[in-house]
């Protein structure tokens, strides 16, 4: 079991906090019976991606839901592991059992574990999960300071690297002001570019016109050089504002590459027994205005092509959950999701789990959805290996959070792998029959906009 000190009843100022950490901390090297020790504090409500921005040094993640109802911000790693996605998710479910049900640990899978570009993909090729030493927590309760310790584990940072952190740590008075005007776009780069594109939506309707598959996902790398380096959590506070109706999720590691991503679709969503999901599939640019936004949307809804696609993901989505759940049931179906930039068809699903399933299975029986790689699952991640020159690394993949109360995956789209000024953003459109390249080449642009509207492309 875990050793959890009473946290503290009024909430505490920065500097206040801080004090109390440190008059608690030596205590805690004294309780050796516990093999992780965790800390509440309440605080003054800051923002938590703001809070992150401010800190450097240390390994960096965060995370929102689509409501901002519940985030994130993790700072430094009590523990961290990286690896086969497999060992990774044992591991995790191992700690688990150390440290109480709410306690979470953050991280991120790739899309699959070959390896085309190891330049490109870097860190992000690998599974990897961490409970950070320091994790600002804010819900509909309030914001809330977790401090964890792990100790005589494997691996586990120590006492000093955490206090260590302490002696780093900023809390400035006011927000950092960032000016996107500042960053803008020296160079771009498309992989694949559009002829070479053309031909491997070629390829992949052969496929499906040969009866071997019957959708393929096929995505493509924008490679942005910029004129400075910017903060990665800069980038990302920017990007909130840019999809304010999206996951908001980021990961670094001390001063490395990091991976970004603003998608708006869920995985799944678990609260004890359970279980949500939706399908995502079918896209359209949002209107210049209110009248043009609707027939954008009636179009959507009569394409047969789209409505074919969402409907490929919606019965993978129902069979994966009659396997994991006693009752499925659609919550909506076809329903419109408006974004900033773009609109969707989606429909929503809810199970309750039959015992014993764990995140570890959802993850493998979910992932990859033919909403990002297609239908066969096994055949169409064929065909993405061999039409696609670069590994996705994260791209795609789930990221998110697992505890044993409640865990929530968003699926990685609409992300980007920044390292110093060079950003590379991933977009991917789904191709079944009917699906034409230059058609497809702008629903890519479309699902870029939100990110160079930050880099001052588009209003």
């Amino acid at each position: 079991m875990s050793l959890q000190l009473q946290p503290q009843p009024t909430p505490l100022d920065w500097p206040s906090a801080l004090e109390h950490l440190r008059e608690v901390l030596p205590r805690w090297q004294h309780r050796n019976q516990s093999p992780i020790l965790q800390l509440c504090i309440p605080v003054v409500e800051p923002d938590p991606l703001e809070w992150l921005q401010h800190q450097e040094g240390a390994t960096r993640v965060y995370w929102s839901d689509r409501e901002h109802q519940f985030q994130l911000a993790g700072l430094g790693s009590a523990l961290q592991i990286k690896g086969i996605t497999k060992e990774v998710m044992q591991k995790v479910s191992g700690w688990q059992k150390l440290v109480p049900p709410n306690t979470a640990f953050l991280g991120g899978i790739p899309f699959h574990n070959s390896i085309k570009d190891t330049e490109q993909c870097g860190s992000f090729q690998r599974a990897a999960f961490v409970l950070p030493f320091l994790m600002v927590q804010q819900d509909s309760n309030g914001s809330f300071l977790w401090v964890h310790l792990a100790q005589n584990i494997e691996g586990a940072s120590t006492t000093q690297e955490l206090f260590d952190l302490l002696d780093r740590l900023k809390f400035p008075s006011s927000p950092r002001l960032f000016n996107s005007q500042r960053i803008s776009i020296v160079e771009r780069n498309d992989a694949p570019n559009l002829v070479d594109w053309s031909r491997s939506i070629e390829a992949a309707l052969s496929q499906i016109r040969a009866s071997h598959c019957e959708k393929i996902v096929l995505a493509r790398q924008s490679h942005f050089q910029l004129n400075k380096s910017p903060d990665p959590f800069d980038l990302l506070n920017q990007l909130r504002q840019q999809a304010p109706h999206a996951y908001h999720f980021g990961w670094q590691d001390s001063q490395g590459p990091a991976f970004l991503s603003i998608t708006p679709e869920r995985l799944f969503k678990r609260k004890r027994q359970n279980l949500e999901s939706e399908a995502l599939a079918g896209t359209r640019p949002r209107g210049q205005n209110a009248y043009h936004d609707e027939q954008l949307t009636h179009e959507l809804f009569h394409d047969t092509k789209e409505v074919r696609e969402h409907l490929v993901v919606l019965r993978f989505m129902e069979e994966r959950f009659s396997k994991h759940c006693r009752v499925v049931e659609r919550l909506s179906h076809l329903e419109p999701l408006r974004l900033k930039h773009v609109q969707h068809l989606q429909s929503r699903l809810q199970g309750r789990l039959l015992d014993a399933v764990t995140d570890a299975q959802l993850l493998s029986s979910l992932h990859p959805t033919p909403a990002v790689c297609g239908l066969p699952q096994a055949v169409s991640r064929t065909q993405i290996n061999n039409l696609e020159s670069f590994d996705r690394g994260w791209y795609a993949g789930p990221v998110g959070y697992v505890s044993k109360q409640q865990s929530e995956f968003a699926v990685g789209i609409r992300s980007g792998v920044l390292e110093g000024d060079s950003l590379t953003v991933y977009t991917g459109a789904g191709i079944v029959e009917g699906s034409d390249p230059d058609r497809e080449w702008q629903e890519l642009d479309h699902k870029l906009r939100s990110w160079e509207a930050l880099l001052g492309n588009h209003s």
